[in-house]
């Protein structure tokens, strides 16, 4: 059998009708290659942008312009800040301040020399501590939503616990926060200020 499949190829072969001999190719038109350089970026004819890597190139999504801001200091001082590859360290700093560790550390020191600084590490410290309290109150309304406990059984019955008056627990965890708010606070400023309490 075989024999006879080698002897119709080669008849197609020498009538020109093989299937390696009527294959189509296609091919690309050819096109002008550029050489880029590193960090080059460039659009295409079809208008997507492209930049330049080391050995490869990378397309340029929707999203880049707004990943370039978001690597940037909005407060540093442009004339004098050298942060170019953040670390990090520069990375905390810009959550906090929005500038890069060195412009934090000559700002804490222009303020020192001014005198100036602990005013504003008494500032510092109580917008900590309110940051602190909205992110304690969070937890207080996730507490009050878990007041009415329902459980679920393996049999996938409901059980509910009684025992509680769910608005009494509410109210005593509202005014329990508030009062331990306000006396945070409170103390906080005191010992601040002494008893100049007019920092806000």
């Amino acid at each position: 059998m075989s024999k006879l499949k080698n002897v119709k190829a080669v008849k197609e072969m020498l009538e020109g009708k093989h299937k390696t001999q009527t294959k189509k190719t296609v091919s690309f038109e050819k096109k002008e290659f550029v050489k880029r350089e590193v960090g080059e970026i460039w659009t295409d004819e079809d208008g997507q942008e492209w930049t330049q890597k080391k050995g490869y190139k990378v397309k340029l999504g929707k999203l880049h312009k707004h990943r370039h801001l978001m690597k940037k200091f909005p407060n540093c001082r442009k004339d004098v800040c050298t942060c170019t590859d953040p670390g990090q360290a520069d990375l905390k700093m810009k959550g906090y301040h929005g500038m890069c560790l060195d412009c934090v550390v000559d700002m804490e020191h222009q303020l020192k020399m001014e005198g100036k600084y602990e005013e504003y590490e008494k500032k510092k410290m109580l917008a900590n501590a309110e940051a602190w309290l909205k992110k304690a109150e969070f937890e207080k309304n996730i507490l009050k939503g878990s007041i009415e406990a329902q459980f679920i059984n393996e049999d996938g019955s409901i059980e509910k616990w009684g025992g509680l008056n769910k608005d009494e627990v509410i109210d005593k965890i509202e005014r329990g926060f508030e009062k331990f708010k306000t006396e945070y606070i409170g103390k906080l400023k005191e010992e601040l200020n002494g008893s100049d309490s007019d920092i806000s």
